[in-house]
């Protein structure tokens, strides 16, 4: 259920929709032929459908290279050589469509019973948090570079994790909150891990840090509960040999 998609010769998310709904799903295969040696091609195709079992209005998508450029973002700030062109751990990639399905089944239960909505100002703050996570837009930069995405899939990332955490704001009071004393706490446990960065910066990039742990235990508890209820139909299946 994947194709090869390079960066010189990418499908847009509309196209990659339109194919597997004409293939019928089951029998997605789609391939795009590679303009460019082989390391720098991506893998693409369909990961999940949320909220019904196959494309179509009111169904989430989530693809499987919004997996990996998840993955590594998370990578990136500790590790850069490594997120840019290491192989991926299949427990990475699991844990990281996890918290993707999560972050989707609570926005799509937020748009249904329109307690919060995330404001613009929300989804960029979000998406300065992705930026400061990554260490910073130039290593962004690179990373949307060598995958061959673009900085729409920053923005449909932030939007999401805005709307999540919104929702969770409004039903889940002081759940997002990080206080002062929680990022001295956490500086303070490893010094060494920010040599050579200027403390505030250091201190924000804590705080971001904290805050998406805080989100993501936070979506955890939900998504038990909404999952209950939502059809999830899962193509990909990384801790799979």
């Amino acid at each position: 259920m994947t194709s090869r998609r390079n960066p010189a010769a990418s499908r847009s998310r509309s196209q990659l929709l339109a194919l597997a709904a004409c293939a019928g799903l089951c029998g997605f295969h789609a391939q795009v032929r590679a303009q460019a040696p082989a390391a720098s091609a991506r893998i693409d195709g369909l990961a999940v459908l949320i909220g019904g079992s196959g494309p179509g209005e009111g169904v989430e998508v989530i693809l499987r290279s919004d997996v990996e450029l998840r993955a590594r973002l998370s990578l990136l700030r500790d590790d850069a050589e490594r997120a840019l062109t290491a192989a991926l751990p299949s427990g990475l990639l699991s844990a990281t469509l996890s918290e993707l399905i999560g972050e989707a089944l609570i926005a799509r239960e937020a748009e249904r019973v329109q307690i919060a909505t995330a404001t613009a100002a929300d989804v960029q703050r979000e998406k300065q948090r992705l930026i400061v996570g990554a260490g910073g837009a130039a290593q962004l930069g690179a990373l949307l570079t060598k995958l061959g995405a673009s900085e729409a899939e920053i923005d449909t990332l932030a939007r999401r994790r805005a709307v999540a955490a919104a929702f969770l704001s409004a039903n889940l009071e002081g759940a997002m909150l990080v206080t002062d004393g929680e990022v001295e706490q956490r500086y303070q446990a490893d010094p060494a891990s920010f040599a050579g960065l200027d403390p505030q910066k250091a201190r924000d990039l804590i705080r971001a840090s904290l805050r998406s742990e805080a989100l993501n235990r936070n979506i955890e508890r939900w998504v038990r509960v909404l999952s209950a209820r939502t059809p999830l139909r899962v193509f990909a299946h990384f801790d799979e040999p």
